[in-house]
């Protein structure tokens, strides 16, 4: 009995280490899109984007063009902002990923999972603040 106590706490210490040096992190996506600067940058073009074509339409309407060519060109008008909404968002994702695959690299992470996939994470697991500098300082606007 002592002989199978011993090997089952030979394992559970060994499974521990581990695991522990896997090196395995989490991070908060959704902060980094929202606080980072190439996050509130993309934010930013997409906001004036929208704004552009705000003023394209009120100046249409201003024009004296009947309201069917007018809803016609506020309709052209939405789809344009959605692709460009795409757009960024795909660039912006592109980066981020990147970025995150360079940091893992570089810290020797060897998982990093989105916060908000995880049940449950330790709160020492969590890298988001460490990545956000890191992010900050490579990529301040999403080119």
């Amino acid at each position: 009995m002592l002989r199978f106590l011993t090997v089952i706490a030979f394992f559970a210490v060994f499974f521990q280490i581990s695991v522990a040096s896997e090196k395995i992190v989490y991070l908060d996506i959704q902060k980094v899109v929202t606080t980072s600067k190439a996050g509130i940058s993309a934010q930013a073009e997409l906001e004036s984007y929208a704004k552009q074509l705000k003023e394209e339409i009120e100046k249409k309407q201003q024009s004296g063009e009947s309201p069917s060519q007018v809803q016609a060109f506020a309709e052209e008008k939405q789809k344009e902002l959605v692709k460009k909404r795409q757009e960024i968002a795909e660039k912006f994702m592109k980066t981020l990923q990147k970025a995150i695959t360079e940091f893992a690299k570089e810290k020797g992470y060897k998982l990093v999972l989105d916060k908000n996939s995880l049940l449950y994470g330790k709160p020492e697991l969590d890298v988001t603040q460490e990545f956000l500098k890191y992010f900050d300082e490579k990529y301040s606007i999403i080119k």
